[in-house]
């Protein structure tokens, strides 16, 4: 009679193994629901099979859909305040634990190296992702102003990476309309610089990218639009390769930068701008999606309203959803000794000041008090966290700074290198 010859326990446990980690579907799966980008790296260091997987651009999509940056703190910036200021956010309270790894990003944030390396200049923020800080500083006695990125959650002690100017030929130098980082939908984009002109109906616009170091035109764009806009404030933001910015007219003007078009969004019924901060546009889809988000403050009701389905041209067939509504004398009444009520000078109780990636969160001012809060719509959370020096009356707005969120991974080698697998741990700081 035949002996039948089982494989060795060691063996029959690694075939179910070796099937599922071979299969590169499962393993994306595996991989994305580590806890966070610094535990993805370390995985990936398993093997240039995961490291493949861990660094796909649709991988990292869906990475961080489940695991959004978070939120450590905020740099206030305005005409009043000579430089940007970072707060962190507020500790959890017990029982909860520390958070080191917050802390630790909280305290590179907090450096100040780069914007006071220049005492002679003041310095305003243009954007604020990816935990990188764009800002400008000008200097008082002659009014020049230059650009420069500082980048302190991966890079505390590199200062500031200044920009180049752009060509002397392009429109208003030295007066863009926007300064932007892009989304994960052009990666090798440094920045964008938007110089927006209107006269009557007609806007034209020219929209520099830098790459390598050096400037160029990404697109220019001409139109006619259906109702002269009456004025166009500095409210403005990028998602998916369209840049959206308010007319006071009654719409969002967005140009779809692939197209060089122009393309017109009318605003949900009853939304009107009516002040600067009652009317904000974020960037939605997680950066890089097609959604589009407006936050619109009237009396005491805040309100989110969210138009998915955009198409190339931006305007889409979707019809506008309101997300979220909010009265502020309920949630924040309970703050402020002086109570939810317009300031001297100010016809609105409060001002919207900064908003998260997806309107996942936002910043107000309370104008009667010159309190600063902060409130998540998902859970309700609303808190102090900041508190105006009473003699600026200035526009005084937050640029949320969260944990950067697009990994670092070692370099892969060539397939005819000799190095074994796993790959050695060490390339991470390469």
């Amino acid at each position: 009679m035949a002996t039948k010859i089982s494989s060795p326990p060691a063996a029959a446990d690694a075939m179910p193994t070796s099937k599922v980690l071979g299969d590169v579907d499962l393993l994306g799966e595996i991989l994305r629901r580590v806890d966070s980008p610094s535990t993805l790296v370390r995985a990936a260091l398993v093997s240039r099979r995961w490291l493949r997987a861990a660094s796909a651009r649709d991988f990292l999509r869906r990475f961080r859909a489940l695991h959004p940056p978070r939120l450590i703190g905020f740099y206030v910036s305005g005409d009043c305040v000579p430089r940007p200021e970072f707060v962190p956010m507020p500790a959890p309270a017990p029982p909860h634990p520390p958070d080191r790894e917050l802390s630790a990003a909280q305290r590179r944030a907090s450096t100040r190296s780069g914007f006071d390396a220049f005492p002679e200049f003041s310095s305003t923020v243009w954007d604020c992702w990816d935990g990188r800080v764009l800002f400008d500083f000008t200097e008082t006695v002659h009014g020049s102003r230059r650009f420069g990125v500082r980048d302190p959650l991966r890079h505390p002690d590199r200062g500031v990476t200044e920009l180049p100017p752009p060509p002397p030929t392009w429109p208003q130098p030295e007066c863009p309309h926007a300064m932007l980082f892009p989304d994960d939908s052009d990666g090798d984009a440094a920045c964008y610089r938007l110089h927006l002109r209107h006269s009557g109906a007609t806007v034209s616009a020219t929209v520099g990218v830098l790459r390598s170091g050096a400037w160029s035109v990404h697109c220019s764009a001409e139109a006619v639009l259906p109702a002269p806009p009456e004025r166009i404030p500095m409210l403005t933001t990028l998602a998916a390769g369209k840049i959206y910015t308010v007319a006071v007219v009654g719409y969002v003007l967005g140009l779809d930068m692939a197209a060089a078009r122009f393309f017109v969004v009318e605003l949900p019924a009853g939304v009107a701008y009516e002040y600067y901060g009652n009317l904000v546009p974020c960037r939605g889809g997680g950066g890089g999606g097609s959604a589009l988000y407006l936050v619109h403050l009237k009396g005491d009701r805040l309100c989110v309203w969210l138009r998915r389905r955009m198409d190339e041209h931006g305007a889409g067939d979707g019809e506008w959803v309101l997300r979220d509504a909010v009265s502020l004398r309920e949630t924040c009444g309970h703050l402020v000794e002086q109570g939810l009520e317009p300031a001297a000078g100010h016809a609105a109780v409060a001002s919207v000041v900064g908003v998260g990636d997806d309107a996942k969160f936002v910043f107000l001012e309370l104008h009667a008090s010159g309190v600063f809060v902060y409130m998540h719509f998902g859970s309700r959370k609303v808190e102090k966290v900041y508190q105006r020096d009473p003699d600026n009356d200035e526009i005084t707005l937050v640029y949320p700074c969260s944990m950067a969120w697009l990994p670092v991974f070692p370099a892969l080698l060539d397939e005819g290198e000799s190095e074994p697998e796993p790959l050695r741990e060490e390339k991470a700081s390469s």
